[in-house]
């Protein structure tokens, strides 16, 4: 099992872990990547979902409010189960609107708590933010991998700063946890990219929250990971924590890097 230590996830150097990124309200994705991790039945099967499991960025069959159901039970009740935040359910914590095409995500994920739930709606809002709260950000495994939903942040002088993100809040204005979920390639540069990883003590970093076709690399340090909303191809990872990684593209081999079909 991982060790929880604040809003960091430490995983030994034991075991596998299937990473999956933004699933976006689509529960067929969401569901076929549960059974693939079921499948493997290894006491030591992490399943590491890398947040934004809600919003389904203007399809029409939002699946949010079941997807998200889903991932409070799991969490509370599978200890290989990991959700990590993303900038869609930190809107619902910070109340600040994100937009896909021009339309408020927010408003419609208010619209579908509506519909199911009626005059209970603000109770079930309320419900799901301290969900949302009780979620960790990021992923450190002992093959040094660090996983998160986007990034990397700047000014985090140690994994401490990880480890204590949330300690400022939810609001725009705690930058570190603001950039760990919204950055993208076009935030940072390489240096900035390697300055993080070597004060967290990682040699790569897996993150989404960028829709790509599949999977793309940054500077090598970086993998960019789609395996549901995305510009074409779908792909997830299973990566054996056994092995040593020392740049992001080790976990582009047969065995890590696998695609949706």
């Amino acid at each position: 099992m991982g060790f929880y230590r604040g809003k960091l996830i430490e995983l030994p150097k034991e075991g596998h872990a299937i990473v999956v990124t933004d699933i976006h309200g689509n529960l067929t994705d969401y569901n076929k990547y549960l059974e693939l991790w079921k499948k493997y039945g290894e006491k030591n099967f992490h399943f590491i979902i890398t947040g934004d499991f809600i919003h389904a960025m203007g399809k029409k069959d939002d699946r949010s409010i079941d997807i998200l159901e889903s991932v409070m039970h799991n969490f509370k009740h599978c200890k290989n189960f990991h959700a990590l935040l993303g900038n869609h359910e930190w809107s619902a914590i910070s109340m600040v609107s994100v937009y896909k095409g021009g339309v408020n995500q927010s408003h419609s994920f208010i619209k579908l708590l509506k519909d199911r739930f009626g005059n209970g709606w603000e109770v079930k809002l309320e419900e799901y933010q301290n969900f949302f709260k009780k979620l960790p950000v990021a992923v450190k495994t002992d093959n040094k991998l660090f996983i998160s939903h986007g990034g990397p942040p700047r000014r985090i002088n140690s994994i401490e700063d990880i480890v204590h993100i949330t300690d400022k809040g939810y609001g725009e204005d705690n930058n570190k946890l603001y950039q760990l979920l919204w950055n993208r390639e076009e935030n940072f540069n390489k240096e900035d990219l390697n300055n993080f990883l070597r004060v967290v003590n990682c040699n790569a970093m897996i993150v989404g929250h960028t829709p790509v076709d599949g999977v793309k690399m940054v500077y090598d340090k970086q993998l960019v990971v789609s395996s549901s909303f995305s510009l074409g191809k779908k792909s997830y990872l299973v990566i054996n924590l056994k092995n040593n990684i020392e740049r992001a593209r080790d976990l582009l081999s047969m065995e890590n890097l696998h695609w949706y079909s």
